[in-house]
């Protein structure tokens, strides 16, 4: 049995075969996950891009919304003088259930509704619509 191999020269084609097959294939797997690195890059910069516009649309829209907010009417309160549009004053907040107090300062929304300007203003940023009769307050401004 010894003797069998004695005299074989090993070439080792077979072996250059399976190196190179493996070569290639350590190659195809690193090219694989390159472009799946890169895809992924430029997935996050364009969310990030469309994050950061977003954002500065949202800023400008609240910045638009603040100034229409600034020309709505304000007045004191002054318990028993109403102006004469109001058939009957309602001397109570409507938001946060609180007795308006002399000399508050009142929001009166474009439907005539008064609130605490420190209720309603919040509320007007998100919603635009007065909190009673859902008119819009502020126009199409969204």
């Amino acid at each position: 049995m010894y003797g069998e191999w004695q005299g074989v020269i090993c070439t080792g084609e077979n072996s250059s075969k399976v190196q190179k097959y493996l070569q290639q294939l350590w190659n195809a797997i690193l090219l694989i996950a390159l472009i799946l690195c890169t895809g992924v890059i430029v997935q996050a910069q364009r969310q990030s891009r469309h994050s950061q516009l977003d954002q500065e649309s949202e800023l400008d829209l609240k910045q638009h919304i603040a100034q229409k907010l600034l020309a709505l009417k304000t007045r004191r309160y002054h318990p028993g003088r109403a102006p004469h549009s109001w058939a009957h004053e309602i001397d109570s907040c409507a938001i946060c259930l609180d007795q308006f107090q002399k000399n508050q300062c009142l929001r009166v929304l474009p439907c005539l509704h008064e609130f605490h300007r420190d209720c309603v203003d919040p509320w007007l940023l998100l919603q635009q619509t007065c909190p009673l009769c859902k008119h819009n307050v502020l126009g199409n401004c969204c």
